[in-house]
Parts: structure tokens; C-alpha cells; sequence
């Protein structure tokens, strides 16, 4: 009982090549999703742009990922992309829009004051930050390995890492 709790197993059907395309999902969309975050203001929550502008960050560049990567099937294969591998492609790509729908919903809470929209936004970047850290453990679990200290650690490496590459998205691009 207490491996199945702390030892949480992805599908075992899922490939390397599969668990490393998530993976890589799920920090791009993370490292986008933040950096769409850090700049926004509580004027922005008030009249909906800011969970527009999330929303669109996440899905755009969802849409982005999989075009990218029929095109690279293409020129890989020289054949077009059958609807089975389309599918396994939009799957693998689900991550970055996951990244968005919690700071959607904290903007839209924090534009109609349910919560105090400076709290929503540092929720947002809370809930992200974490996302980013738990990088390690995700890992561990697509390549169903028990997790280790070193595991965690490597997450926060990797969650620095990423925040300063939203940092820097941030800086380069507003």
C-alpha cells in the first residue's frame, strides 16, 4: 500500500521517447505560462486580460508545439501524419495548456474580487514556481523510478532554472 501512495507510476506503456515529450511540455508551458505571469498588474485582472492573455499563452503555444512537431514528423518521414500519431502528439503537448488553467481561474476569481487580485497573481506565480520544482518529480515518475532527496533537490535546480529563463523572456521581450 505504501509504495503504491508514494510511488505513483505513469502509464507503463508510455515510452521514453512519449514521457520525454511531456516532460518537455510541461516545461515549456511552464516557463511561457510564468513569463506571461510575472509582468501583470491588478489592472490587468480587473478587465480580463490577464486570464486572456494566460489563456492565449497556453493555447497558442500549444498549438504552436504540435504544428512544430508535424512539420518535423514530415521532413523526418517524408510522409504526412497519420490522425493515431496526430492524436499521441496533441496528447503529448497537453502539458503547456495544463500549465495555464490554474492562473486562468485565480484571474478571473481575482478580476471578480473574490479574492484580492494582488493574492491571485501571487498564487499564480506560487502555484507555478511549484509546478516548475516539481519538474523532478514528474521525471521520476514518466520513467517510473521512486523519487529520492537528490530528486527534489534537482527540481528546485531545475525550477530556478526555468524561472530565470521566464525572467529573462520577461526582460527581453515586454
Amino acid at each position: 500500500m505504501r509504495d503504491r501512495i508514494i510511488r505513483y507510476r505513469a502509464d507503463p506503456a508510455l515510452s521514453r521517447e512519449q514521457a520525454a515529450a511531456r516532460i518537455s511540455a510541461y516545461v515549456y508551458g511552464n516557463i511561457l505560462v510564468f513569463a506571461a505571469t510575472v509582468p501583470l498588474t491588478v489592472d490587468n485582472l480587473h478587465h480580463g486580460h490577464a486570464a486572456l492573455l494566460v489563456l492565449g499563452t497556453a493555447v497558442s503555444t500549444c498549438v504552436a508545439h504540435v504544428f512544430a512537431d508535424v512539420v518535423g514528423h514530415n521532413v523526418r518521414s517524408g510522409e504526412a501524419m497519420s490522425r493515431a500519431h496526430l492524436w499521441h502528439e496533441l496528447r503529448d503537448a497537453f502539458p503547456i495548456v495544463t500549465s495555464g488553467l490554474i492562473p486562468v481561474l485565480l484571474f478571473v476569481a481575482g478580476g471578480q474580487e473574490w479574492i484580492p487580485g494582488r493574492t491571485a497573481i501571487l498564487l499564480a506565480e506560487g502555484y507555478l514556481l511549484l509546478r516548475m520544482a516539481l519538474i523532478g518529480l514528474l521525471m521520476e515518475r514518466l520513467r517510473s523510478k521512486r523519487a529520492s532527496f537528490r530528486t527534489m533537490l534537482s527540481g528546485f535546480a531545475l525550477a530556478g532554472a526555468a524561472a530565470a529563463i521566464s525572467l529573462l523572456k520577461v526582460a527581453l521581450g515586454h
